[in-house]
Formats: structure tokens, sequence, C-alpha cells
């Protein structure tokens, strides 16, 4: 855990605009370029709905945390699911409204009233920035129907690249990332929020050229990685992608069985 949380206040300027779009004036520790992926982002979120159809075969409604601008609820949407989003950062927000035309809104889960009756809650890539993790899963759980499933992934602190990255480890982002997991602590968050999980993995995914890149300058902060990031970032192999898993990310689908603490 950071030494500080952020205040509630302080979270749109974390997530602004720079935070989705680096430049070479403000390299956030986020992303190269969050929209120009957005294929990529596709890709991603197919696959994940295909592990959610394992534990969950009948559609219902589906709630996504940290949604961004919607590429998941987009996919979930054309998967025949009555999905919907919910992010902190009112310009993604605004971008997945207007371009996806899909159904978001400016907030975090404490601001969804219950009852709303869920079959699937996720937190993609989310838990490590939420200000209050154990708050949130017990939210998920009062917001689920029975047997219902929270899905999400964050960085496993446990990793063999984590432990051997050390300070570098490229989620290593304390300005946005407030929490860390292993997956064992992770199972037993879990646990004490009322699930069982019924998966866990690490799959690995997509990454453009332009994104790898910006990660490893990140990591390594030398003129060279910048020059490298910068010149590949502004041409056609930018948007080239690459199968990448480096087993640090962990995934887990859980299914809600009691109140939290009980």
């Amino acid at each position: 855990m950071r030494a500080r949380l952020p205040a509630t206040e302080e979270l749109r300027q974390i997530y602004a605009p720079e935070y989705f779009k680096a430049s070479a004036e403000e390299p956030a520790n986020g992303y190269a370029d969050y929209l120009a992926d957005g294929e990529r982002h596709g890709e991603t979120a197919r696959r994940r709905l295909s592990l959610i159809d394992r534990f969950m075969p009948a559609r219902g409604r589906l709630l996504d945390v940290g949604a961004a601008a919607g590429f998941f609820v987009d996919e979930a949407i054309r998967a025949g699911w009555d999905a919907e989003g919910i992010d902190i950062a009112p310009h993604v927000v605004d971008w997945g409204r207007r371009e996806l035309d899909v159904p978001l809104r400016v907030g975090g889960i404490t601001a969804v009233e219950a009852p709303v009756a869920f079959s699937v809650v996720t937190m993609w890539d989310y838990i490590e920035h939420s200000l209050d993790p154990v708050g949130e899963l017990a939210k998920s759980n009062e917001l689920l129907v029975d047997d219902g499933l929270v899905a999400l992934s964050t960085g496993d602190l446990e990793s063999l690249a984590a432990r051997l990255s050390r300070s570098r480890w490229h989620l290593l982002t304390p300005r946005h990332h407030n929490f860390f997991f292993s997956a064992n602590t992770l199972v037993r968050l879990l646990g004490r929020s009322g699930f069982d999980v019924v998966w866990l993995g690490h799959p690995g995914a997509r990454y453009s050229l332009a994104h790898l890149t910006y990660k490893l300058d990140r990591g390594a902060k030398t003129g060279a990685t910048a020059a490298a990031a910068r010149r590949i970032a502004t041409s056609r192999f930018g948007r080239y992608s690459l199968p990448l898993n480096l087993f640090d990310i962990v995934t887990v689908v859980a299914r809600k069985v009691r109140p939290p603490g009980s």
C-alpha cells in the first residue's frame, strides 16, 4: 500500500487525459495511447468474455467497474449481455458514450444503488487503483444476484517478473496503483468478501509495439528508450501487436456464496 491514499478530489487530476495518452512532457505511467489501442482492448475483452461464459453461460446484467472508454462494455453488449460501465475519468467516459454508444457513467461502484441484481461484476486492471478494495468487493457482493460472479485482474506481486524487477516492475506505479496483491492474498480477500474462487490463472494478451516500448521506457527511463518509444509511437509500426505474457497479471473469477464477513 502507498504511504498516503489520494483524496477523492485528486482522482480527476491523477486520471487526466495525460494518463491515457502520454507525451514527452507528460509521461504519466499510464498508457502510450489508450484509445488508439482500441482493437487490442476489444481482443482482450472477447477473451475475458469467453472465460466468463464458462461459469455464467446465461446472459444477464453486467457491470464493468473502471470501464474507461467502454471497450469491454461494447464487446459484452455485442455478445448479448445487458452491460453498462462506470469510471471516474469523465473525458474517456464521454468518448465511449459518443464513439461507441455504450452506457457509461462517471463515478465509482459505491454510487450504484442496490438492489440492482447484476449477474456479473467485472474489475479488469482496476482493484489496484481502488481507494477501498475491501469495501468495493463488499459492494460488488451486495449488487450481485445469488451465485453471481465477480471477475477481475490485477498485478501479481509474488510473480517472478515482479520479484526480479523489484522497483522497476512495470506495474509499480504508486501514483496510480494504491494496493498491490499476490494471487494468494487476492484469494483470501475474495473469501472474506463472500466469494469462492472458481478460476485463477495468468493469461497473456496482445500489446501494440507503441505500448510495449512506452512501458519499457517507463522502466528504464533512459534517453535511448525514450527516443525509441517516441519514434515507434509515431510510426506505422507502433500499431502492430505482439502476444506477451510475463505471468505477472493474475485473473480471477469468483462466485458469490455468502454475504461479506459471514
